[in-house]
């Protein structure tokens, strides 16, 4: 084989490592989006499901009282306070 001839496929091999490298990349960027976006998701049913919980305790007027002088404590935006009356 002539050295310009290897030289050539070594020029194509190291393209397909290149393009294949990129592939990778693109794979592991999209697995890393999907598992962000799913813990996002799961974080989110988890608040919805702590609010709702404390939404039903406060129907007992001693539970509510409870709940709304945690609030107060752990609110620092009047806008989120606001949303309680506090």
């Amino acid at each position: 084989m002539k050295v310009e001839s290897l030289e050539q496929q070594i020029a194509k091999q190291e393209e397909r490592l290149k393009q294949l490298k990129a592939q990778k990349q693109a794979v592991l960027a999209r697995e890393k989006k999907k598992q962000s976006e799913q813990q996002r998701k799961e974080d989110t049913r988890r608040k919805i499901l702590l609010g709702s919980l404390a939404l039903k305790k406060m129907e007992n007027e001693q539970d509510k009282e409870k709940i709304l002088a945690e609030l107060n404590e752990y609110l620092t935006e009047d806008r989120d306070r606001k949303l309680f009356n506090l």
